[in-house]
């Protein structure tokens, strides 16, 4: 993604792709106790998925997420090139 594009947020956002935002994403899902990070099955999952299978409440995560990218803006995507 280049750093003016935006990921388009849904419930049905591959995991993968919104783990790719950066490691501050990532902290997100340690702190809800998942165990998406590492899991080869990221490709696959939904946001959804993940809500339904941990129990989480999908709108307050989407929200978390939405907060954290527009926190740490594109920092992931324009340190990926040094």
């Amino acid at each position: 993604m280049s750093t003016g594009e935006r990921l388009s947020l849904t419930a049905q956002s591959l995991v993968a792709d919104v783990l790719a935002r950066g490691s501050e994403i990532a902290l997100l899902f340690l702190d809800w106790r998942t165990e998406c990070v590492g899991c080869s099955l990221v490709r696959f999952c939904t946001l959804e998925d993940v809500s339904r299978y941990y129990g989480l409440d999908l709108d307050d995560m989407l929200n978390q997420i939405q907060e954290r990218m527009e926190t740490n803006g594109s920092h992931a995507s324009s340190s990926r090139g040094t």
